[in-house]
């Protein structure tokens, strides 16, 4: 029986999407795709020219959502204007993101190595050193850190866009508004 072209290639798409969210990008290797697609390493090669190509495949739309909504929030509109409202505003939005790009957003927060990593980790910690009134540059550092892992936990544990904006809406509320702002602002 012939396989199709096109179901090769998905299956390989589909087996690395899950390698890569498992393991993260740098810990796959094409040898464990190829095992997990069943084909040869050197057939991968028919399809794409590198594990790279096909990092690229899974992650370049979410990639430029990112770098298309941090030109949102990286307006006056959006910096140093944290209230209930705007929570509200940023978490849709981010929620439409994480739905949309969902795996490959979580793709490139499990892949600690990669650039897209960095690229995220560095909007959200640049912009938050900016727009924080703490003087403690370590301090804000760490703060920021725990909204990643906070934004990762969230798409890894769910994928409908209803449900990930509830999440972050606690989130987004605990991080700019403290136990207080969550307490009144949302009436936990």
């Amino acid at each position: 029986m012939q396989v199709k072209k096109d179901d090769i290639q998905n299956r390989i798409l589909t087996v690395s999407e899950r390698l890569f969210i498992k393991n993260g990008y740098e810990n796959t290797s094409l040898k464990m795709i190829a095992d997990k697609s069943y084909i040869s390493k050197s057939n991968i090669y028919r399809y794409y020219r590198s594990k790279d190509e096909i990092y690229e495949t899974l992650v370049g739309d979410a990639r430029q959502g990112i770098r298309d909504t941090m030109k949102i929030f990286f307006t006056p509109a959006f910096i140093g204007r944290y209230d209930s409202e705007k929570c509200e505003e940023i978490a849709g939005i981010i929620a439409k993101l994480m739905s949309e790009h969902h795996t490959g957003m979580l793709i490139m927060l499990r892949s600690s190595g990669m650039e897209d990593r960095r690229l995220v980790e560095s909007a959200i910690t640049s912009k938050f050193l900016e727009a924080c009134p703490i003087d403690d540059d370590e301090i804000k550092e760490l703060i920021s850190k725990l909204l990643i892992v906070g934004l990762t936990d969230i798409l890894v544990n769910h994928t409908e866009e209803e449900e990930i904006r509830g999440r972050l809406r606690y989130l987004l509320y605990y991080h700019y508004l403290g136990l207080y702002g969550l307490k009144e602002d949302m009436g936990v």
